[in-house]
């Protein structure tokens, strides 16, 4: 179940299942607890095709949560983003999901799914979104614009001590706006979490079952006192280790290419090599710090990569000595 894709469709199935006995107003959703809720929480997984790890503990909270649902007091509601692309198993069909929430497109398939999601989205208090990176990862970490309140659910969920921020006037992506940035930008938290290697595996099964524990148990607690559910400020010996980009590596055409083998947060040394830019210039690191989506594109004989390439083939992030919230509020 945690390592075999071959479990995938079964899983799926599983899942459609469990959005027939408790439907939403949109496809591949199930929607559990009072409708009337003071809180609604939104859990996301699989908005890439191939970022399947989530999915097991998805089904297993599921499974909870079922037995009980008329006595919960909180609302929540858990989609699988991009189904099409999981069962082809690629990160998508047509365009990146995670980039069309601008909702201007209504020609493609994850265009028109951003538009079904956003009517989910809209309800959310709370939108947690389970990502995975396509290459390993030294260990899980979060990586959303910094946000408040959205910071202190992180910091709640004890999925991750790695937080990868920035302004939220910066956009994660030049190519369009993401899931959790529509979210925030309504006013709502929304975190995202990067469980490591895309597919299924023991490590993000049981990290995404506690993290979805941790979070609708509180929620359960506060609503059951009267209270808006609403994590405290950690304490400094508990909190977060925060980083932002410090350079970005950009993709120069066909040549570009990384070393076999580096992994997200693996530390580099300024000057190391990295690969190279072109077929006679070398690629070296501008500064020191943690290499963060290094991209390794498939390619054919000749060695292009199979399809068009763009933004960059490695960031590299630093460590931030000050708070973001003293950097950007």
């Amino acid at each position: 179940m945690f390592t075999d894709s071959s479990a995938i469709p079964d899983l799926l199935n599983a899942f459609e299942e469990t959005a027939r006995e408790f439907p939403a107003e949109i496809p591949w959703c199930v929607d559990l607890g009072p409708k009337q809720s003071k809180f609604t929480t939104v859990f996301g997984a699989a908005i890439h095709g191939n970022e399947t790890g989530s999915l097991p503990a998805v089904l297993s909270i599921l499974s909870e949560m079922a037995e009980e649902f008329q006595s919960l007091h909180g609302r929540y509601i858990f989609f699988v983003g991009n189904p099409d692309a999981v069962r082809a198993g690629t990160r998508f069909i047509e365009r990146d999901l995670n980039r069309c929430f601008n909702l201007t497109d209504s020609a493609t398939l994850e265009g028109k799914r951003s538009i079904e999601l956003s009517k989910i989205l809209a309800e959310a208090d709370l939108f947690i979104d389970y990502h995975q990176t396509n290459q390993p990862a030294v260990f899980p970490f979060f990586t959303f614009a910094y946000h408040e309140e959205s910071y202190r659910w992180a910091a709640h969920m004890q999925a991750a001590d790695h937080f990868v921020t920035r302004d939220m006037k910066v956009a994660f992506s030049s190519e369009g706006l993401c899931g959790d940035e529509w979210v925030r930008a309504r006013g709502k938290s929304a975190v995202t979490l990067e469980l490591g290697r895309a597919g299924l595996s023991h490590s993000a099964f049981q990290t995404t079952l506690n993290s979805l524990r941790r979070i609708v148990g509180f929620i359960e607690t506060e609503l059951s006192h009267g209270r808006l559910p609403a994590p405290a400020k950690p304490a400094s010996g508990e909190d977060l280790k925060f980083f932002q980009v410090a350079a970005k590596l950009p993709w120069t055409g066909d040549e570009a290419a990384l070393i076999e083998g580096f992994e997200n947060f693996q530390f580099v040394n300024a000057g190391d090599e990295l690969g190279q830019m072109s077929k006679d210039v070398k690629l070296t690191a501008p500064v020191s710090g943690h290499l963060m989506f290094p991209k390794y594109p498939k390619r054919n004989a000749d060695g292009k990569p199979v399809e068009p390439q763009g933004g960059d083939i490695v960031q590299i992030v630093q460590a931030i000595t000050a708070h973001p919230r003293e950097l950007w509020g």
